[in-house]
């Protein structure tokens, strides 16, 4: 390699800067010390540089640039100290070291200059870097004799021999770090290694087998043995073609008289360093090595084992002998130190693996009699939740601070809850029990009937018992809650005395329809024929004050004829003519008829097209219905809004009609009371328009469902039966118990 010499212009920062750059990325070292002279050379302007590393109490050569070119060699070997160089001689290289500094030479003899510069790295040299500069030796060199004479003068400046020094600083780091690099990778790969066998030996502490596999397979990993077996003390010795019985029996006996843990490494070129072993071994084994497979007594000791797999023990050190670990080589073979400790590891966690299988062994057989001991206490617990979890009242204790500790499954099913969700809770955030604190303090039972709500807020009525709940020795350990669902009974005693109410309003409705109606179309015949007199007189025709005052007395008495039929209409029940109808359709026409209003109000009407059958209804009725449903929500938006009006089918015997509303809603309060009858917000209303609505989808076999937000808009369900046979028997129902008050009729 050609390499300019010319000392002048060395720019100190470039050639450290260039050096990191091309250097610093070269991960393996023997890349990095082969490369390093060769870069250096051209770096710093010179013709050789030669790395000397120390080893031991010597300099040894370890790289050096050379030219591609016929005779280099020879050149090379003129000027590099090949044989090991005592730390001790006097040549440059070792002075450079003693010293901690570059040191030069003149070599004018052999038309050289060199530099010597001390490898350092953290205080501490680890060889050292020559640097020659001159022409090549007489038998190579192609210059004339002027080159050779202006070589000869070649040096280095003190400025270039600084520059050495700390090329030789950035050199030994450089090399340093490559090599801790390739340490760290190695310790990596070691590290890994160790992880995975922890990691298939913990998997594998309930196969016995297994464990034995892996172990085999990561020693010859570990080691590249030829043959490799773990023995274990079993009785008689296993089957292993390569080592005899009596050999097994020896290698056990060895640590369990002297458990120094340390391997067993045998060669046959040395007899006289266990010929009592190798001589049982193949004379094509040269090599032999065995681990011992310690484990500290335990609770294995207790536990009845086969003699035949017992591990063999020595009581007074308190340890036993699980296993070897053996392996052969054909050839002789040298087991590195690293190769040993990983071994030695192996041996230790296999060990802890083979203990833990025997200790695991053991907790399981003491957990089984555990079991065989309380499997009796367990039924009869078991014997006693069942009957809890059977009972099919709701059973709730709680302790003295009023928190559950027991739920049964029939109070889940009551109150909606999972026994999770409230064990450990205030019972009071589950029922509101008036009298739990005077149970707590009195020690008397209490009854109540407790109104209360489930956890998706339906209505429940419950029929509750407090009891004390007492220990062995009758101390209050807490309370003790059964009760009964009766919201069923709740609701029909709640329903009958509605009907009832409903009943007697209805008679007395019927009665006073029956005796104003008659006086009633009396006054109105009587002011239409004093009406009609007048109307022939003069005077009367040109008094429009009376003609006004008439006219209000026959309105009136229109308003009370429509207030006396719509009781007659609540009062009594209707005969249901059943025919065919479309809901849909039906929704529409009464919506065209009701336009003229949406419009004035602003009420824009959303209708939604489903299909849906047709249902069998009383078709006057219903338009009854639909115009009071309409009407309802046409009066709730005074400023406008949207009337949503739909149908679909439910639950495959259902039809439901919506109609929904964006006005002005109703709180709760209004939202109870609205199918009372005369209770009503209209100024002008008399309160028995949705009671009306509700007694005629009743007729229907139907129900009606109002939902509402104040602020929110209003919704209101109609639910009609989609079997047309039992609507007509209801309607036949209906015709009877019109018959029954046929002589109410005016």
């Amino acid at each position: 390699m050609e390499v300019d010499c010319s000392p002048a212009g060395l720019d100190i920062p470039a050639v450290l800067a260039a050096l990191l750059d091309e250097c610093s990325a070269i991960t393996d070292y023997r890349t990095l010390r082969d490369n390093l002279p060769r870069r250096l050379a051209g770096l710093l302007r010179c013709r050789y540089v030669l790395l000397y590393q120390r080893i031991g109490e010597t300099l040894q050569f370890a790289a050096g640039n050379f030219a591609d070119q016929p005779g280099w060699s020879a050149a090379l070997l003129a000027v590099a100290q090949i044989n090991p160089i005592e730390l001790t001689s006097d040549l440059p290289e070792t002075q450079a070291w003693r010293a901690r500094r570059a040191i030069t030479a003149d070599l004018a003899d052999r038309e050289r200059a060199q530099v010597c510069a001390p490898l350092i790295y953290r205080q501490h040299a680890i060889g050292v870097l020559t640097a020659i500069r001159g022409a090549f030796d007489e038998a190579t060199d192609q210059k004339g004799e002027e080159q050779r004479a202006a070589a000869r003068g070649e040096s280095w400046s003190p400025e270039e021999v600084a520059l050495v020094e700390v090329a030789a600083n950035v050199a030994a780091m450089l090399l340093e770090n490559t090599r801790l690099l390739e340490r760290d990778r190695e310790r990596i790969h070691e590290l890994s290694l160790l992880n995975a066998i922890t990691s298939q030996l913990n998997s594998s502490l309930h196969e016995p087998e297994r464990v034995h596999r892996i172990v085999v397979q990561r020693v010859r990993e570990i080691s590249a043995a030829d043959l490799c077996e773990v023995l274990l003390p079993v009785s008689p010795p296993a089957a292993v073609s390569w080592i005899p019985r009596e050999l097994q029996e020896m290698l056990l006996q060895r640590w369990l008289n002297d458990l120094r843990y340390t391997p067993l490494l045998l060669e046959r070129a040395s007899e006289s360093q266990g010929g009592a072993y190798m001589a049982y071994l193949a004379p094509s084994i040269k090599t032999f090595f065995a681990l011992p497979l310690i484990g500290q007594r335990g609770g294995s000791q207790a536990r009845e084992t086969p003699a035949s797999h017992a591990p063999r023990r020595n009581e007074e050190q308190g340890v036993q002998v699980l296993g070897v670990i053996v392996g052969a080589y054909h050839k002789p073979w040298k087991l590195r130190r690293e190769e040993l400790a990983l071994l030695q590891i192996l041996a230790g966690q296999a060990s802890a693996t083979l203990e833990n299988i025997a200790l695991m062994n053991d907790v399981i057989e003491a957990r089984n009699e555990a079991r065989r001991l309380l499997r009796q206490v367990l039924d009869d617990q078991r014997l006693k939740e069942l009957i809890l979890e059977s009972i099919p009242s709701g059973l709730i204790t709680s302790d003295r601070d009023g928190l559950i500790t027991t739920f049964n499954r029939a109070a889940a099913a009551m109150l909606g809850y999972h026994p999770r969700e409230v064990i450990g809770r205030p019972v009071l955030k589950v029922l509101n029990l008036r009298h739990l604190d005077r149970v707590l303090q009195t020690g008397q039972p209490q009854h109540e009937t407790l109104l209360t709500g489930g956890s998706q807020g339906q209505e429940l009525a419950l029929d509750v018992t407090l009891v004390p709940l007492r220990d062995d020795q009758g101390q209050q350990m807490g309370v003790l809650a059964t009760f009964a669902d009766i919201t069923a009974m709740y609701q029909l005693e709640e329903e009958k005395r509605r009907l009832d109410h409903l009943a007697s309003l209805g008679e007395m409705s019927a009665s006073v329809a029956h005796e104003v109606r008659n006086p009633l179309a009396s006054i109105k015949t009587s002011i239409q024929m004093l009406r009609d007199d007048l109307e022939e007189q003069a005077a009367f025709q040109a008094n429009a004050g009376t003609q006004g005052e008439i006219a209000v007395i026959l309105k009136e008495i229109e308003r009370l004829d429509s207030i006396v039929r719509n009781l007659l209409l609540f009062a009594r029940p209707q005969r249901l003519h059943l025919t065919e109808c479309d809901l849909i359709e039906l929704s529409k026409r009464l919506l065209r008829f009701l336009q003229p209003q949406l419009d004035e109000r602003g009420v824009h009407v959303h209708l939604v097209q489903q299909e849906a059958p047709a249902v069998s209804v009383d078709v006057a009725q219903m338009e009854q219905v639909l115009t009071n449903l309409f009407l309802n929500a046409l009066q709730a938006m005074p400023d406008g809004g949207i009337l949503t009006v739909s149908c679909q089918v439910a639950q495959q015997k259902w039809l439901e009609l919506t109609v929904s509303d964006t006005g002005v809603g109703m709180s709760q309060d209004m939202l109870a009371r609205i199918f009372q009858p005369f209770y009503t917000t209209k100024a002008h209303g008399i309160g028995l328009g949705l009671p009306i609505t509700r007694r005629l989808i009743e007729d229907h076999r139907g129900s009606i469902l109002v939902e509402s937000q104040l602020g929110y808009g209003t919704t209101v369900i109609v639910r009609l039966p989609l079997d047309a046979q039992a609507s007509q028997e209801q309607g036949v129902g209906e015709g009877e118990v019109h018959r029954e008050f046929d002589h109410l009729d005016c």
